[in-house]
């Protein structure tokens, strides 16, 4: 990474290389927090290296450190973070990422797992730190991005030191030392995944595994150091962290942004500034599933209040959307581009060239609203943290279903899963005609497994490690737990994932993530959850609503006049959304797929509720336990 780095300040010194805007005015409405933003400042890659070599420095002199110490950043995306973790790159050390909606709990498991002296922590997560840095034996050092109060930092145990991101990198200006820079076989990244069920894993990234991971995925894509990137999704997350090393390494220019800023209709943007993506302009952007499908409910939101006439030339135009995407190209036709989709793309830039999906699934109806109304590829990736991201991507001028070709730095085998009924040999079944099975992902990329520390023996880790990695003819594998299968053009096809797969009474199987992805596909549902019992005939469902669409649908029952609470408990309502989506089903899911039963409710499910993970996966348990008497009720006949 210490080279990838170094060879991208070589190629670019003097273009912009990372860009963030700043505050100029915070104020509370209505009790939120709404922000004022500047244009984007550019630092160069000259200039980057300077504040990198500064902070290296910095760090080395505050904390005495040494090649492979563990240095834990715990923050937003923003460009403190990469040039924290370049700094700590270039000492030879190892970055462990905790992302920023985990709680104090998560941050404790860390710090204590690692062992790690230094705690690069944002100024507004200090106080989940401070909540558990008595219970951190081996913490010495809290370094925060951001203005902190004398307070909060008098909180902190004592023989912990406190310094500004800033104060250090000031420190480190005044002693400069020579880099210490890593070996290939170093490890890179502790990265804490959140995990859907039990404690964050450590997954282990050797810094060879990391640039694996960016030569399969730099030799898959047409990046060229004209691009432009926004980044805002978690950089604690692998695809976030390959993605902006890629950018790095072209010499695309970085924007850092922010969910909650990221559009003009951002929550946390104070009237008439406007969002990341208008005012950066960019020409790539990495999404994950469910941020697409919000995007694409707002958007069908605005269709939809247009008047008959312009809701006419809009459906004329998604459905010419659908041709050309079938034909092998971008966008609906030039006249209802011009005409309807101009005025959505500004809403990104209007400058976008490709998208890419990756972290879930992501739907078709999705993909081909998206790519219409945007006119640009997206395409799907599929990876894992445990293998750097890296496994398969669609090719940009390829429209086949699926999550696309095998990426040069790996290798995909299929395992045979008997309990399933998923074989290779599925590829002779006139039925079936393509190898199935459990996809096991191999090569450079794969991780050195998940962290055990000496300290904290865990038996179900060292479990995973001897049962979840495999070598075979030489290739060292991950078993990813998903079942694929492989089309007669390369194409990989996720097909079920084994954790996800429930029997039902009379022997049928439901893949609840399927029965999910079709279920969003409704404007009324903004998330879902399928459920099933192999005790029961039928599976179930909870489904958290968009209140507008909901409301209209209310209006249309003839209850219009009731408040929201009320709806969400009339049977009459969740009857409604049941037909609505088994109406949406039909042809993608078999009738015992469908869901009989339906629950509501209109709390969205976020990390800071714990009902998903940072990267927007379904924490299942969390949710089941919240919901466990709409579950009860109706699998006894007395749910809605």
């Amino acid at each position: 990474m210490y080279d990838v780095f170094e060879f991208a300040i070589a190629r670019n010194g003097g273009r912009p290389a990372m860009g963030e805007r700043a505050i100029e005015r915070s104020e509370m409405v209505e009790g939120f927090e709404k922000l004022t933003l500047s244009e984007y400042k550019w630092s160069t890659f000259t200039q980057v290296k300077q504040r990198v070599g500064n902070v290296a420095s910095g760090l080395a002199d505050l904390a005495s450190l040494k090649k492979g110490d563990r240095v834990v950043i715990y923050a937003d995306t923003k460009m403190e973070w990469q040039l924290a973790a370049q700094a700590v790159f270039a000492q030879g050390c190892s970055v462990v990422t905790i992302y920023a909606t985990l709680g104090p709990e998560g941050v404790e498991h860390g710090v204590r797992q690692t062992q790690a002296e230094v705690v690069i922590c944002d100024g507004k997560l200090l106080k989940n730190l401070l909540a558990v840095a008595p219970n951190c034996p081996s913490l010495k050092y809290v370094v925060t991005m951001g203005d902190v109060s004398p307070e909060a930092v008098a909180k902190l145990p004592r023989g912990v030191a406190h310094e500004k991101l800033r104060d250090v990198a000031a420190r480190g200006a005044r002693k400069p030392l020579e880099p210490s820079p890593p070996s290939p076989e170093d490890t890179a990244v502790i990265m804490y995944t959140s995990g859907t069920t039990g404690a964050p894993k450590g997954v282990v990234l050797s810094h060879s595994n990391v640039c694996a991971t960016m030569a399969g995925l730099a030799a898959a894509g047409d990046f060229t150091n004209k691009d432009v990137y926004l980044a805002y999704l978690p950089l604690a997350h692998i695809m976030e962290m390959a993605a902006e090393m890629v950018m790095l390494a072209t010499g695309a220019a970085i924007g850092y942004g922010s969910p909650q800023t990221l559009t003009d209709t951002g929550l946390k943007l104070a009237a008439g500034t406007r969002g990341d993506a208008p005012t950066l302009r960019p020409t790539f952007m990495v999404f994950a599933p469910a941020v697409l499908d919000r995007v694409r409910q707002a958007v069908q939101a605005k269709f939809a209040a247009a008047s008959p006439t312009l809701r006419r030339v809009i459906d004329a135009g998604l459905a010419a959307g659908e041709r050309e995407f079938h034909a092998g190209r971008n966008g609906s036709t030039w006249f209802y581009n011009a005409l309807v989709f101009k005025k959505v793309q500004k809403l990104i830039g209007g400058r976008v060239r490709l998208m890419i999906s990756g972290s879930a699934p992501l739907s078709r109806e999705t993909q081909v609203f998206m790519q219409t109304c945007f006119r640009c590829p997206l395409r799907q990736g599929y990876g894992l943290t445990e293998t750097g991201s890296a496994g398969t991507i669609a090719a940009f001028d390829d429209t086949d279903e699926g999550v696309g070709q095998v990426l040069r730095s790996v290798r995909v085998a299929l395992k045979d899963w008997d309990e399933g009924g998923d074989r290779f040999s599925d590829a002779r079944d006139p039925a079936v005609r393509m190898p199935r099975g459990e996809v096991l992902i191999g090569g450079p990329v794969v991780c050195q497994g998940y962290y055990v520390a000496p300290h904290m023996p865990d038996a179900e880790l060292e479990a995973k490690n001897a049962t979840e990695f495999s070598v075979i003819d030489g290739v060292r594998y991950f078993h990813t737990g998903d079942i694929g299968a492989f089309t007669d053009r390369g194409q990989l096809l996720i097909v079920d994932r084994k954790k996800d797969l429930v029997k039902l009474q009379q022997g049928e199987y439901v893949a609840l993530s399927k029965v999910e992805n079709v279920m969003k596909q409704s404007p009324l549902v903004a998330s879902a959850l399928c459920y099933a019992r192999s005790s029961e005939s039928y599976c179930v469902a909870l489904v958290v609503v968009n209140p507008k669409p909901f409301l209209k649908l209310a209006e249309r029952q003839g209850l219009g006049n009731q408040s929201l609470e009320a709806l969400l408990k009339a049977k009459v309502m969740a009857d409604a959304v049941q037909a609505e989506i088994a109406s949406a089903a039909k042809g993608k899911l078999a009738p015992f797929e469908v869901p009989k039963k339906i629950a509501l409710d209109a709390e969205p499910w976020t990390p800071e509720n714990d009902m998903v993970t940072a990267a927007f996966k379904l924490k299942r348990a969390n949710i089941y336990k919240q919901f466990q008497g709409a579950i009860d009720g109706m699998y006894k006949g007395k749910g809605r």
